[in-house]
């Protein structure tokens, strides 16, 4: 195949794969607005709706393992479809829910669906772009997180105000459907990048992979800012109707600001990986969760609306300064025969986050009856998990790259 052909491919698959990322996040992060709405008819406290949050995060970090393993074996595209397929049939199953028992066994299925596709997309960034174009390329899909976190709250928001919240996830899984039309056609297998990566390999167990330490240090630190993402993804909505007073399309609207500094901060992090962080992205990692944990502390305590989505968009950036660094590491540290396992132990260290946040800040802030100080709190003291982890990240450890799981 000519080299321009091989090019354009790959940024085919990477225009794919950034729009079901969009509409990945548009399925998931659509509850977190139409929880209001719920808890309201079906009698839900805070603590319950929290919860329905958070299961979802249990089975999806589950199986996040799994779908890591099994994309290192049958392949990315494999898992992406039928990922697709199964996330989008439980998306439309939440829009028949009748009770909140039935809406924690649909989200368990739902986490079920979604959750090998994470770790199998980051497998398909290494099918189809060399180790020095990975931080780009993953950055790219980092954004497409930021751009569905900023667009689902306002047409969520619009979506419900007009049509109901269970039309809501009909027309999301609907919307599935048609996408995995669109990914069977144009998301082609690859080997070109997987061949040049095996010409030096060490055979080794996957225990031994295990006592990588590398490996734990990178889901601690994907787990502790997820912490933060997850609790302020789930929970702003809620805090800016109930606390702020603001209506749900307000809501929405001011929304956009956060998730438009995370797009900033994604982009610039990806340039700066690839050309000048090489070997000291810890200090990204870092940095990022510093400015995070400073201006969260100014959110909790602004008194305008304009202070707290000032300080909410800072804290977002940071987060993603740290998110991005952590998402791309394995990329370029880990041999490709493990990229899938490995990102997907990553990634059951994010989703147990959010399995976590959401319910803790839920029973927080009904324990102290409706304030979120204590919440935001909880977001703060786990912000240093990621900087005190970054501060034992070596990642000039050139044996990382030629290992792979038998």
């Amino acid at each position: 195949m000519e080299k321009s052909t091989v090019s354009k491919q790959k940024y085919i698959i990477l225009g794919i794969l950034f729009f079901t990322w969009i509409v990945n996040y548009l399925d998931k992060l659509s509850m977190n607005v139409a929880i209001i709405p719920i808890a309201e008819e079906f009698h839900l406290n805070e603590t319950q709706a929290g919860l329905v949050i958070s299961v979802f995060f249990m089975s999806y970090a589950v199986m996040q393992l799994v779908g890591g393993f099994l994309s290192d074996k049958y392949g990315a595209r494999s898992m992406i479809l039928i990922s697709v397929v199964l996330w989008s049939i439980f998306t439309i199953m939440t829009g028949f829910a009748w009770s909140f028992i039935s809406l924690i066994a649909i989200r368990l299925l739902f986490g079920i669906g979604e959750g090998s596709f994470p770790a199998a997309s980051s497998l398909a960034i290494a099918d189809n772009f060399p180790k020095a174009e990975r931080g780009r390329a993953k950055s790219t899909l980092t954004a497409a997180t930021t751009v569905g976190s900023m667009i689902s709250a306002i047409v969520a928001a619009a979506l419900i105000m007009s049509i109901g919240w269970r039309n809501l996830f009909f027309i999301f899984g609907t919307l599935g459907f048609f996408l995995t039309n669109a990914l069977y056609f144009l998301l082609k297998p690859n080997t070109q990048y997987r061949e040049n990566t095996q010409t030096v390999k060490t055979k080794v167990p996957l225990k031994k992979l295990l006592k990588m330490p590398m490996l734990w240090q990178l889901m601690l630190m994907y787990f502790g800012v997820s912490i933060v993402n997850w609790g302020l993804t789930s929970w702003m909505p809620t805090y800016m109707v109930k606390a702020k007073h603001l209506d749900m399309v307000a809501m929405g609207a001011v929304s956009i600001i956060p998730a438009l500094a995370a797009l900033v901060a994604v982009v610039l992090t990806g340039w700066l990986i690839d050309k000048h962080a090489v070997g000291k992205e810890k200090y990204l990692i870092m940095g990022g969760a510093f400015i995070a944990g400073i201006s969260l502390f100014f959110m909790t305590n602004a008194s305008s609306i304009v202070m707290v989505v000032l300080f909410q968009s800072i804290t977002t950036a940071g987060c993603l300064f740290a998110t991005t660094t952590i998402l791309t590491l394995p990329l370029k540290y880990f041999s490709h025969d493990v990229i899938g396992t490995a990102t997907g132990f990553m990634y059951f260290g994010g989703q147990m986050a959010g399995a976590i946040s959401p319910s803790v800040m839920g029973f927080v802030i009904t324990l102290f009856n409706g304030s979120y100080s204590a919440a935001f709190l909880f977001l703060m003291v786990m912000i240093i998990i990621p900087i005190v982890t970054a501060m034992t990240l070596h990642t000039k450890n050139e044996a990382l790259t030629n290992i792979s799981v038998q």
